[in-house]
């Protein structure tokens, strides 16, 4: 359970929730992630990916609130996720 790979496992069944169309599914996991573990590098990935399976499910309150964090709380982010984390939110008007 101490694994360090744990939190990049969890990311991709996360993602592979995703690609189902399983949003709801996905953003448990995603929302794990997380919370559990905030300083992985996923982390940033599975809250933009948080906000996209929200926007999905039509929670879009939520869905701007997660993708808001990817920006203020990442700043050093990869400029992919925050271009994507920003694009959504301009998709979902948020």
């Amino acid at each position: 359970p101490s694994d360090r790979n744990i939190p990049l496992a969890s990311y991709w069944l996360g993602e592979s929730m995703y690609m189902q169309r399983k949003y709801s599914e996905a953003a448990e996991v995603f929302l794990d992630i997380y919370n559990k573990w905030p300083q992985t590098q996923r982390a940033p990935d599975a809250l933009l990916r948080l906000g996209q399976s929200l926007a999905q499910l039509g929670k879009k309150e939520a869905a701007c609130g997660s993708l808001g964090a990817v920006l203020s709380k990442y700043p050093k982010a990869s400029p992919t996720v925050k271009k994507n984390a920003e694009n959504e939110q301009k998709r979902i008007g948020c």
